[in-house]
């Protein structure tokens, strides 16, 4: 689920893509909702299954777009509004399991990152959301990644990558982008479940950057996004949690968690 305003109405909208049976697999749709009255306003055929879902703004124009990474190991770049055609496709050469938008800090240019995995093993590729063509950045991240989120390493105003691992250690991983992909440290605590969720937050009472990841572990964790180390906060929940989000200015957090509806 990710939302938009449309440039001509200043409407806001909501884009989900549609599970069509009991396993909740996308039936390769994405559907664009109107967030006021529940109307869907457009359907787009992908044609594959659609495991990750971004919405950005096209940095030359300001107009709305849509990445979806599909099962046939491509990303889609799609405009909501006209629907169609995809504006552009990406060969990731493997399933994407993640998908993440960001700015360069340096550049001000658009980026994308997908999680790709093949046999067991997973890679961040970093692309150009506009140009396409190769990756420009390939992080091999071990174990299949859920969840991504950038930040700006406070001192050095550096960008920063944060990973959510699968079950099998249920690590958080901060790798450095620009030293093309180094491992900072490791985030260990949540036991033995898929990190499914994660986002950074400045916190409201020093101002310090916090990554906060969410697990099926039924936890909240909050680090300290300089030096690592063992968690800060630990917060119980009685259900799975799905989804972060930070406030735009980013001083304070949702939360989406509990069981799927039906």
């Amino acid at each position: 689920l990710v939302t938009y305003v449309d440039p001509a109405t200043g409407a806001l909208r909501v884009a989900t893509t549609a599970g069509d049976d009991e396993y909740y697999r996308s039936d390769g749709t994405i559907r664009v909702w109107d967030a006021e009255t529940g109307d869907v306003l457009l359907v787009i055929d992908v044609g594959s299954e659609v495991k990750a879902l971004v919405a950005f703004a096209d940095p030359a124009t300001g107009a709305p777009r849509l990445a979806c990474g599909c099962d046939d190991r491509k990303v889609r770049v799609i405009d909501p509004v006209a629907g169609g055609e995809a504006l552009l496709v990406i060969d990731v050469d493997s399933n994407v399991y993640a998908l993440l938008v960001f700015a360069d800090p340096a550049t001000g240019e658009f980026r994308i990152a997908c999680v790709t995995s093949y046999y067991g093993k997973a890679w961040v590729r970093i692309y150009n959301p506009v140009s396409g063509g190769e990756a420009l950045i390939v992080i091999e991240v071990g174990s299949i990644v859920w969840a991504l989120t950038v930040f700006e390493a406070p001192a050095t105003g550096a960008l920063r990558l944060a990973s959510g691992s699968d079950e099998r250690d249920g690590s958080v991983r901060v790798w450095d982008l620009v030293a093309g992909g180094e491992v900072l440290f490791v985030l260990k605590g949540h036991t033995n479940y898929d990190v499914n969720a994660l986002t950074a937050f400045a916190d409201p009472a020093t101002g310090e950057m916090r990554l906060v990841s969410a697990s099926y572990d039924k936890t909240l964790r909050v680090w300290d996004v300089t030096k690592g180390g063992a968690a800060l906060r630990v917060v119980p929940f009685e259900d799975n949690v799905w989804d972060l989000a930070a406030r735009n200015d980013k001083s304070g957090l949702f939360v989406a968690l509990g069981k799927r509806w039906g």
